[in-house]
């Protein structure tokens, strides 16, 4: 599962949400579960990298899908 490739706006805007460093915690970890499924990284890995579940982050991907 992955997400779709993302246009240089979407993946500036996902950029931006990871080097800001400021806000929502839960909104810069699913910004970098999506940025790292864009860049074509696997499930696995991802959940690896964030120390979080598979389901979760596939549950991350399945909703950034379904909204964008």
């Amino acid at each position: 599962m992955r997400v779709r490739e993302t246009d240089d706006d979407g993946g500036r805007r996902l950029l931006r949400i990871i080097r800001r460093g400021t806000g929502s915690v839960v909104t810069w970890r699913r910004a970098r579960m999506v940025l790292l499924s864009a860049q074509g990284m696997p499930v696995g890995k991802i959940s690896e990298v964030t120390f979080t579940s598979a389901d979760r982050v596939r549950d991350v991907i399945h909703n950034f899908r379904t909204r964008c």
